[in-house]
């Protein structure tokens, strides 16, 4: 027997099949996180500038994030081709929360090698959020327009996220390096 899961409207899959026939190939659009690239698995080289202690929480903590970050996106192109509308809010009250990473943001961007990443980055997770929150309303209220709507702005928010990543991968591979050297 189906029945609706508690907390998703009745019409949770009138919701869905809203976005799916209003996204079309929904499911092919959702970027997938990339593998670590081929510089990022590879021992880093001697680093010309040491980065500030800031910059190493700053990276560490984005670090982590990513791992989450990607859990949320799989989640969410789990739920859009399952058919799922509570796995969709799911991850959507998951990444609404992204943006007290813009701490970290905060962290690295005075390091000038790490300001325009950081920039980026600020970019990316502001847009997951807003959208991740709308997307999280709007399922909410049965609202299947705005359910379309804020699917569409966290897909594109996705894509905007997966071109910083592999440059996070890149500065990630280094923290331990960049610790040691803060406690030489």
């Amino acid at each position: 027997m189906n029945r609706p899961r508690p907390g998703v409207p009745a019409t949770g899959l009138l919701i869905l099949a809203l976005v799916t026939t209003a996204c079309g190939t929904l499911e092919s659009n959702l970027p997938t996180s990339p593998a670590p690239s081929p510089a990022s698995s590879a021992a880093p080289g001697p680093l010309a500038t040491p980065w500030t202690g800031n910059a190493v929480l700053g990276i560490e903590a984005m670090g982590v994030a990513d791992g989450e970050i990607r859990k949320g996106i799989n989640d969410f192109n789990a739920g859009v081709q399952t058919g799922d509308p509570a796995l969709m809010l799911q991850a959507a009250k998951g990444l609404s929360g992204v943006d007290v990473l813009l701490a970290n943001a905060d962290r690295i961007e005075p390091f000038e090698p790490m300001r325009e990443f950081a920039a980026s980055y600020r970019e990316a997770i502001s847009q997951m959020s807003a959208a991740a929150k709308e997307l999280e309303a709007a399922i909410e209220a049965g609202d299947g327009p705005g359910t379309t709507a804020a699917s569409r702005q966290l897909i594109d928010s996705f894509t905007k996220y997966s071109t910083i990543q592999s440059q996070l991968a890149e500065w990630v591979v280094q923290v331990p390096e960049q610790k040691r050297i803060l406690v030489r």
